[in-house]
Order: structure tokens, then C-alpha cells, then sequence
């Protein structure tokens, strides 16, 4: 089990000790890092899920946030240019959380133990309280500013005089367990169709925002098709779109197939130059191509192994370059992808594999915390 905070890591193996498999550490994992890391992840977030079940069968989960339904495009300018404040800090930069949905399917589809005694666990751990690490301590410290607007945020992360909480203090988090022990008692219901719901709509409606209790309502993940690609040998399977990762990885991985690798020194500039330019190239193509398939086509051509040669080719190995536009993937119109951030993996002895990317997007999200809830919301409007 690997995940970035050690008491998230004992969650996991105190899961597979107690009769679990890797799904049960894998939610166990992330349902307590939405306590002890909770400025990069936790249940007003979303996550992508890819996993290997026992039986050989891939699958991935989208369990990502989705806009509200009155959601416009043009909802982030301010006198025609945007206003990266609106998209990041605040009401309107809320997404329809889907963490606590993709983890309650996965323990319900293929974990062993009951999704109730994760939420258990890891409410004990937000009641009883954590030393801040020095690297929690410093996020609170660079976006004080930001939290000091919101009450509820304040009220967790400031002490009493409104300055940042210190590393080595103790951080405790009596709303957030009583949210984690309501969903364990009511089911998700509570939190997309009940009392979180309509406490949410009712702060959004006070507080400038969009987000309604139908939106909630409405919420579902997606089971997608992973993204398949090869390197020298190897299958490689990432998640699909609306995520960026899946395609971005293989396209790079597609790009350096090309290269001896093995012939340059991994410490040397040549290597990370040959690194740094395949990834511009690939970014170019994420900024223009990737997104939500539900909206937009996404071609599958991207990831195919003749437009990586021809991305390839423009790569200058004696010099860095500018990438001045996106490439253009074969079929680019015909054949498309059908509909600040955390990762954690976990393996089982039965032959299950569990990878989750889960995340709030930026450094606490959105700083909103709705009243008497404990959950910090996501700012994935802006990603």
C-alpha cells in the first residue's frame, strides 16, 4: 500500500488485516486522507479510479466532479477576460462532489467488508484528531488569505486569533466525523439527497453560487473503457477521458519509444531535455483536444503510435523549441473516446490492483467549507 500520509497507509493495512482486499484499503486510504490531507483530497472532491481484479478483468471508475446544470460558459469573464478568482476561490468554483459515491460503489461492487466500517474508522481519526504535518501546516499558511473569507474554513484550520494553525498542533474535526458517521447511518442518500444536499444548495443560494440540490441529486460515476498503449513490450493502461492522465501518459510513452533510453544517462541534460520536449508536445495536444466526452470529442488518434513518430520528428534534440500548436491525430473527428491532487495504490495477496487519483484540484480547494459539515469543497470548475 503507498499513499502520502502514513496514518492513510495504516487505514489501508488495518483494512486488509481485518478480512479486506485491496478495494476495501484502497477506500479505507482514501476516506482518511479526506482527514489527515484533506488540503488535497476528501469527500467534496473527485477521483479516478483504474484497477486489475483478480480474475484479470480491468476497469476504471469516473467518479469526477460535474458542473452544475446552470453552469455557463462565460461565467468566470469579467468585462471579457476571466477572472481566475471566480474559478478558483469561492461558490462558483464548485463541481458535484463524486469521491463518496465511487468509494461506497467500489466497496459495494468488489470490497469484502462493509462501507460503513471505513467511514467509521476514519471519522474516529477526525474526531480524536492528528499532529498537523509540516506540510499541511505550510498550505494553510500560503492560502490564509483565502481561508479568512470563509467562516466554516477558518474555524478548522485558523486558531482564535485568525492566524494559521502550526505543524505539531493537534487538528481535530468534530463535523467532518459526524458527516462520515451520518453517510455510514443513512447511506449516500444523506449526502446527494439529503441534509448535505439541501445544506449545500442553501449556502450556494446565500452565497452567490449555482450548485442545487437537483444537481446533486443527479450525480452518477461512469465505468469507462481503460486507454490501452504499449512500450517495448509492456501493456500500459491509464483512465480514459475526462480525465487528461490515461492519454497523456501514453502519448509520451509513445513519443520516447522511439529513443534509446537505455543509451542515455537518466542524470544528464540530454535525457531531461528528450523528457521535457515530449511532454510539451503533449500538453499542446491537451490543451486543445482532451476533455469531458459527454461534451466533446476527444479523438482516439491521439494515442496512436504513428502520430507519436510525427510528433517525434519535431522534437530538436539539440535545442529547446516553442510549441507553437497542437498536432492533429489521425480520424480526429470520426473515431473519439465514447462518454493539487493525491494518489494511492494498493495490491492484495488475491491478485487485485488498486490505483485512485483523488483530489480537491487546488491547495484546499475552493476554501469553502459548508457550515456544520466539515467538508472542504473542490474548485474543479477551474481545471
Amino acid at each position: 500500500m503507498a499513499t502520502v500520509d502514513p496514518i492513510a497507509t495504516d487505514a489501508a493495512i488495518h483494512a486488509l488485516k481485518s478480512g479486506g482486499n485491496a478495494f476495501d484499503a484502497a477506500v479505507a486510504a482514501g476516506l482518511t486522507l479526506g482527514v489527515v490531507n484533506g488540503y488535497n483530497s476528501g469527500i467534496g472532491g473527485g477521483c479516478f479510479v483504474v484497477a486489475r481484479l483478480a480474475n484479470g478483468k480491468v476497469m476504471t471508475l469516473n467518479g469526477r466532479e460535474q458542473a452544475p446544470a446552470s453552469a455557463r460558459r462565460d461565467m468566470y469573464l469579467r468585462n471579457g477576460k476571466a477572472d481566475t478568482n471566480l474559478s478558483q476561490t469561492g461558490a462558483l468554483a464548485i463541481g458535484v462532489p463524486g469521491a463518496l459515491k465511487a468509494y461506497a460503489e467500489l466497496i459495494e461492487n468488489h470490497g469484502k467488508l462493509s462501507f460503513n466500517i471505513h467511514l467509521e474508522n476514519a471519522a474516529k481519526i477526525a474526531e480524536d484528531g492528528f499532529k498537523i504535518p509540516t506540510a499541511y501546516a505550510g498550505r494553510i499558511r500560503v492560502k490564509v488569505r483565502d481561508i479568512r473569507k470563509f467562516p466554516a474554513a477558518a474555524k478548522i484550520l485558523l486558531d482564535q486569533n485568525g492566524n494559521p494553525k502550526r505543524a505539531g498542533q493537534i487538528l481535530k474535526q468534530p463535523d467532518l466525523a459526524n458527516t462520515y458517521r451520518q453517510v455510514a447511518k443513512h447511506g449516500t442518500d444523506w449526502f446527494y439527497k439529503g441534509p448535505f444536499a439541501k445544506k449545500t444548495a442553501a449556502w450556494m443560494e446565500n452565497n452567490g453560487g449555482i450548485m442545487s440540490t437537483a444537481d446533486f441529486a443527479k450525480y452518477h460515476t461512469t465505468d469507462l473503457d481503460p486507454v490501452r498503449t504499449t512500450y517495448r513490450g509492456y501493456t500500459i493502461l491509464g483512465m480514459p477521458p475526462p480525465s487528461s492522465g490515461g492519454v497523456h501518459v501514453a502519448q509520451i510513452l509513445n513519443m520516447l519509444e522511439g529513443y534509446d533510453l537505455q543509451g542515455i544517462d537518466p542524470k544528464s541534460a540530454d535525457f531531461y531535455h528528450l523528457i521535457t520536449e515530449s511532454m510539451k508536445l503533449a500538453f499542446a495536444d491537451r490543451a486543445h483536444w482532451l476533455g469531458d466526452p459527454a461534451f466533446t470529442k476527444v479523438p482516439k488518434g491521439l494515442v496512436d503510435k504513428g502520430y507519436a513518430k510525427k510528433l517525434a520528428e519535431r522534437i530538436d534534440l539539440k535545442k529547446a523549441s516553442t510549441v507553437k500548436s497542437y498536432g492533429t491525430p489521425p480520424r480526429s473527428n470520426e473515431d473519439v473516446f465514447s462518454k493539487h491532487t493525491t494518489h494511492f495504490s494498493c495490491a492484495d495477496s488475491e491478485g487485485n490492483w488498486v490505483a485512485i487519483t483523488a483530489t480537491i484540484n487546488t491547495s484546499f480547494g475552493s476554501k469553502v467549507v459548508i457550515p456544520g459539515t466539515g467538508v472542504i469543497m473542490n474548485n474543479e470548475m477551474d481545471d
